[in-house]
Protein backbone atom coordinates (compact mmCIF):
# COMPACT_ATOMS: atom_id res chain seq x y z
CA UNK A 1 0.00 0.00 0.00
CA UNK A 2 1.71 3.63 -1.02
CA UNK A 3 2.57 5.21 2.26
CA UNK A 4 1.33 8.71 1.14
CA UNK A 5 -2.39 7.79 0.41
CA UNK A 6 -2.14 5.27 4.09
CA UNK A 7 -4.93 6.94 6.63
CA UNK A 8 -6.80 9.06 4.09
CA UNK A 9 -10.41 8.69 3.84
CA UNK A 10 -13.10 10.02 1.07
CA UNK A 11 -14.66 13.45 2.03
CA UNK A 12 -16.14 14.65 -0.70
CA UNK A 13 -16.17 15.64 -4.28
CA UNK A 14 -16.13 18.78 -5.68
CA UNK A 15 -17.23 20.43 -9.00
CA UNK A 16 -13.79 22.53 -9.90
CA UNK A 17 -10.37 23.23 -8.05
CA UNK A 18 -11.92 26.37 -7.21
CA UNK A 19 -14.26 24.86 -4.67
CA UNK A 20 -11.94 22.46 -4.03
CA UNK A 21 -9.53 25.37 -3.06
CA UNK A 22 -12.10 26.91 -0.67
CA UNK A 23 -13.33 24.02 1.14
CA UNK A 24 -9.77 22.83 2.01
CA UNK A 25 -9.13 26.03 2.97
CA UNK A 26 -12.07 25.91 5.19
CA UNK A 27 -11.10 22.92 7.02
CA UNK A 28 -7.72 23.96 7.06
CA UNK A 29 -8.92 27.09 9.28
CA UNK A 30 -11.01 24.78 11.64
CA UNK A 31 -7.47 22.46 12.58
CA UNK A 32 -8.22 19.81 10.14
CA UNK A 33 -4.97 18.14 7.50
CA UNK A 34 -7.26 17.68 3.95
CA UNK A 35 -5.72 17.47 1.19
CA UNK A 36 -7.10 17.34 -2.93
CA UNK A 37 -6.57 13.83 -4.43
CA UNK A 38 -3.73 14.80 -7.28
CA UNK A 39 -3.73 18.69 -6.98
CA UNK A 40 -0.19 19.09 -8.29
CA UNK A 41 -1.14 17.27 -11.47
CA UNK A 42 -4.12 19.17 -12.05
CA UNK A 43 -2.67 22.56 -11.41
CA UNK A 44 0.46 21.66 -14.13
CA UNK A 45 -1.89 19.99 -16.95
CA UNK A 46 -4.90 20.97 -16.46
CA UNK A 47 -5.85 19.11 -19.57
CA UNK A 48 -5.60 15.87 -17.68
CA UNK A 49 -8.65 17.19 -15.22
CA UNK A 50 -10.73 14.28 -17.30
CA UNK A 51 -8.44 11.72 -17.27
CA UNK A 52 -7.67 12.08 -13.43
CA UNK A 53 -11.57 11.72 -13.03
CA UNK A 54 -13.49 13.73 -9.95
CA UNK A 55 -12.01 16.09 -7.99
CA UNK A 56 -11.48 14.47 -4.81
CA UNK A 57 -11.01 15.67 -0.79
CA UNK A 58 -9.37 13.49 1.50
CA UNK A 59 -8.89 13.98 5.33
CA UNK A 60 -6.79 11.60 7.72
CA UNK A 61 -8.84 9.06 9.02
CA UNK A 62 -9.30 10.40 12.61
CA UNK A 63 -10.49 13.77 11.64
CA UNK A 64 -13.22 12.28 9.19
CA UNK A 65 -16.27 12.79 11.77
CA UNK A 66 -15.52 15.94 12.91
CA UNK A 67 -14.90 17.44 9.86
CA UNK A 68 -17.63 16.18 8.19
CA UNK A 69 -19.74 17.71 10.86
CA UNK A 70 -17.80 20.90 10.60
CA UNK A 71 -18.93 20.90 7.15
CA UNK A 72 -22.55 19.99 7.54
CA UNK A 73 -23.20 22.53 10.14
CA UNK A 74 -21.83 25.44 7.93
CA UNK A 75 -23.89 23.84 4.48
CA UNK A 76 -26.84 26.09 3.29
CA UNK A 77 -29.39 24.40 2.15
CA UNK A 78 -29.71 23.82 -2.01
CA UNK A 79 -33.01 24.44 -2.34
CA UNK A 80 -35.18 27.22 -2.29
CA UNK A 81 -38.38 27.70 -1.11
CA UNK A 82 -40.63 28.99 -3.44
CA UNK A 83 -43.06 31.97 -3.00
CA UNK A 84 -46.47 30.26 -2.02
CA UNK A 85 -48.99 31.64 -4.10
CA UNK A 86 -52.55 31.59 -3.01
CA UNK A 87 -55.44 29.49 -4.58
CA UNK A 88 -57.09 32.68 -5.08
CA UNK A 89 -54.41 34.26 -7.50
CA UNK A 90 -54.49 31.32 -9.80
CA UNK A 91 -58.13 31.00 -9.77
CA UNK A 92 -57.74 34.26 -11.02
CA UNK A 93 -55.19 33.62 -13.42
CA UNK A 94 -57.30 30.84 -14.97
CA UNK A 95 -60.48 33.47 -15.42
CA UNK A 96 -57.97 35.80 -17.03
CA UNK A 97 -56.85 33.41 -19.51
CA UNK A 98 -60.33 31.88 -19.99
CA UNK A 99 -61.42 35.53 -20.77
CA UNK A 100 -58.52 36.27 -23.19
CA UNK A 101 -59.10 32.56 -24.73
CA UNK A 102 -62.39 34.01 -26.01
CA UNK A 103 -61.53 37.70 -26.94
CA UNK A 104 -58.80 35.99 -28.93
CA UNK A 105 -61.65 34.02 -31.01
CA UNK A 106 -63.66 37.39 -31.10
CA UNK A 107 -62.03 40.60 -31.45
CA UNK A 108 -58.28 40.15 -31.11
CA UNK A 109 -56.89 37.13 -32.65
CA UNK A 110 -53.53 35.04 -31.46
CA UNK A 111 -52.06 37.81 -29.30
CA UNK A 112 -54.68 37.19 -27.13
CA UNK A 113 -54.29 33.63 -27.62
CA UNK A 114 -50.69 33.65 -26.92
CA UNK A 115 -51.32 36.02 -23.76
CA UNK A 116 -54.14 33.23 -22.39
CA UNK A 117 -51.59 30.19 -23.10
CA UNK A 118 -49.24 31.75 -21.70
CA UNK A 119 -51.58 32.70 -17.97
CA UNK A 120 -52.55 28.48 -18.76
CA UNK A 121 -48.74 28.32 -18.32
CA UNK A 122 -48.15 29.73 -15.03
CA UNK A 123 -51.62 28.72 -13.51
CA UNK A 124 -50.10 24.87 -14.10
CA UNK A 125 -46.72 25.67 -13.10
CA UNK A 126 -47.24 27.10 -9.92
CA UNK A 127 -48.97 23.14 -8.87
CA UNK A 128 -51.41 24.17 -6.51
CA UNK A 129 -54.43 22.27 -6.63
CA UNK A 130 -57.08 24.18 -8.90
CA UNK A 131 -60.92 23.70 -7.89
CA UNK A 132 -63.18 22.68 -10.35
CA UNK A 133 -64.41 25.74 -11.31
CA UNK A 134 -60.17 26.45 -12.25
CA UNK A 135 -59.98 23.53 -14.12
CA UNK A 136 -62.96 24.24 -16.18
CA UNK A 137 -62.01 27.36 -17.50
CA UNK A 138 -57.82 26.46 -17.91
CA UNK A 139 -59.89 23.54 -19.97
CA UNK A 140 -62.32 26.02 -21.87
CA UNK A 141 -59.43 28.35 -22.37
CA UNK A 142 -57.48 25.26 -24.44
CA UNK A 143 -60.79 24.63 -26.19
CA UNK A 144 -61.31 28.14 -27.18
CA UNK A 145 -57.65 28.61 -28.28
CA UNK A 146 -57.81 25.81 -30.48
CA UNK A 147 -60.91 27.07 -32.09
CA UNK A 148 -59.00 30.63 -32.48
CA UNK A 149 -55.82 29.45 -33.77
CA UNK A 150 -57.73 26.89 -36.13
CA UNK A 151 -59.90 29.46 -37.80
CA UNK A 152 -57.40 32.67 -37.72
CA UNK A 153 -54.73 30.42 -39.09
CA UNK A 154 -56.87 28.78 -42.08
CA UNK A 155 -59.11 30.93 -42.72
CA UNK A 156 -57.73 34.28 -41.73
CA UNK A 157 -55.26 34.20 -44.31
CA UNK A 158 -57.69 33.88 -47.35
CA UNK A 159 -59.94 36.30 -45.50
CA UNK A 160 -57.07 38.93 -45.65
CA UNK A 161 -55.78 38.28 -49.31
CA UNK A 162 -59.20 38.21 -50.80
CA UNK A 163 -60.14 41.49 -48.91
CA UNK A 164 -57.14 43.40 -49.96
Amino acid sequence: MNRENSGFVFLMDCADIGEAQVIKSFLESQGFHPRVRDEQTRSVAPHLGNLLGKLTLEIPEHEYMDASQTLESRERPRLQVAAETSSEDTQALAKKALWNAILGCVFIPLICNFYSMVLGYRVLRTEVPLSAKSRNRLLWAIFFNSIAFYIWLTIGPKFFTNFL
